[in-house]
């Protein structure tokens, strides 16, 4: 039976850390893609999340794609040297394709290498990953890990308030007659990340509102408090102000992450989020 000490955590860059950050915190990462000029950039090593939003603010289009087979396969035998099993964590199978592609790439390590869907992304991601290293530590089998985790990955939320339509207008996400009355309004969605699917919630009349609204989906959600990660694209004044919103509900803040490739392309610079998960 593997302890944590013996067992190597993965995550992809939708985590929200960079790497040097995410190794001091036990975790390598592995790139997602993020596509321009029909080119693939390896997220965060070929080009940073400024470089990201810079393009966007320029009227760039972008999009993002899975992890690619080399480099998980790179990283899961590079960690199997030095220890016995690979626990390897990712976003939403339902927003992304690497959770297949890790899945199809860890059939080859006959069971050293175990795939987790997080139901999630970013900080989100990070509190699925932080459960299931404390299931390990605590001496549940190794086999039973994706169960034991499952109550806990089913509790966890996002929260995203993004600061203009713009963005989702450009990634499909809604049409041109409705960005344009909502853009006439300052009307904004509230987006919420639960079971590994992005769901539209209340629309607020302008981005102050927005702030105090997910707030208050929080109290509902969270009546006795939560573990919380914040995460923004480019807005840390955005940040701070959400996160003395939380704090005046008692919430202790574990970190502020950077929203990552994959909320900046859909949501767009600017983006606000929290992601919340149960205590322990």
């Amino acid at each position: 039976m593997p302890t944590a000490s013996k067992t190597a955590f993965v995550a992809d860059t939708t985590l929200g850390l960079s790497p040097e950050e995410a190794l001091e915190k036990g975790i390598h990462l592995v790139p997602v893609q993020v596509i321009h000029g029909g080119r693939s950039y390896r997220d965060l090593l070929e080009i940073g999340p400024e470089e990201v939003l810079a393009l966007l603010e320029k009227g760039e289009r972008l999009s993002t794609s899975q992890a690619a087979p080399e480099d998980l396969r790179a990283t899961y035998e590079r960690l199997l040297l030095d220890h016995d099993r690979v626990l390897s964590v990712h976003l939403s199978g339902k927003l992304s394709g690497t959770v297949a592609t890790a899945q199809a790439v860890a059939r080859a390590y006959g069971g050293r290498v175990q795939v987790l869907d997080s139901w999630s992304l970013n900080g989100g991601l990070w509190l699925v990953l932080e459960e299931a290293r404390r299931l390990l530590q605590q001496g549940v089998a190794w086999e039973r890990l994706e169960a034991a985790v499952a109550a806990y990955r089913k509790r966890v939320l996002g929260y995203v308030l993004p600061k203009t339509l713009t963005y989702l207008h450009r990634s499909g996400r809604i049409g041109g007659l409705q960005r344009f009355v909502g853009g006439l309004l300052r009307i904004l969605p509230v987006l919420l990340v639960r079971e590994g699917q992005v769901e539209a919630g209340p629309r607020v009349r302008g981005f102050m509102e927005g702030m105090h609204k997910i707030a208050e989906l929080f109290r509902k959600d969270f009546p006795e408090g939560a573990l919380v990660h914040l995460a923004h694209a480019g807005n840390p004044e955005g940040a701070r102000a959400l996160g003395e919103l939380l704090r005046a509900e008692g919430v202790e803040i574990l970190s502020v992450l950077n929203a990552g490739a994959a909320v900046s392309v859909h949501a767009g610079p600017g983006t606000i989020a929290f992601f919340a998960g149960p205590r322990r």
